[in-house]
């Protein structure tokens, strides 16, 4: 993308026209800068609402893991830009825990995220269909 600013000095060919077209250039130039830098700001943060900005995993992971200690679901986060990797996470008592995708147990989550996913969209499918032949 090529972006020309123009910008006329007061006193230049282009502004002794008209005060108001000098002044209306002025502030289109203005309004192009603050444009641009605002997209360039984007661009550096990333997405807005896009969680976290590094890996979870960074500090290692658990070993061996009592299901009944367990608090909630495990969540799986999926490779992004801000971190390359797959990773899942649980929660023990009151501390999350990364749990490594290629163990026994993490390839048991990954399953079970999987078996869900298609239990999701047959369920869906289904409702669509029941609701398509009961027009």
């Amino acid at each position: 993308m090529k972006v020309t600013v123009t910008v006329y000095k007061r006193g230049s060919a282009g502004c002794q026209e008209s005060h108001s077209a000098c002044l209306t250039a002025s502030i289109m130039n203005s309004t192009a800068i603050i444009l641009l830098l605002s997209c360039l700001l984007l661009c550096v943060q990333g997405a807005p609402g896009t969680g976290s900005r590094k890996c979870k995993c960074l500090n290692g992971y658990v070993g061996r893991v009592r299901p009944e200690l367990i608090n909630s679901e495990p969540r799986v986060y999926q490779p992004s830009s801000f971190c390359p990797k797959l990773e899942i996470t649980i929660v023990l008592g009151t501390k999350e825990k990364c749990v490594n995708p290629e163990s026994r147990f993490g390839q048991h989550v990954l399953s079970g995220q999987e078996r869900k996913r298609a239990a999701r969209s047959t369920t869906a499918s289904q409702s669509n269909t029941e609701s398509s032949t009961s027009l």
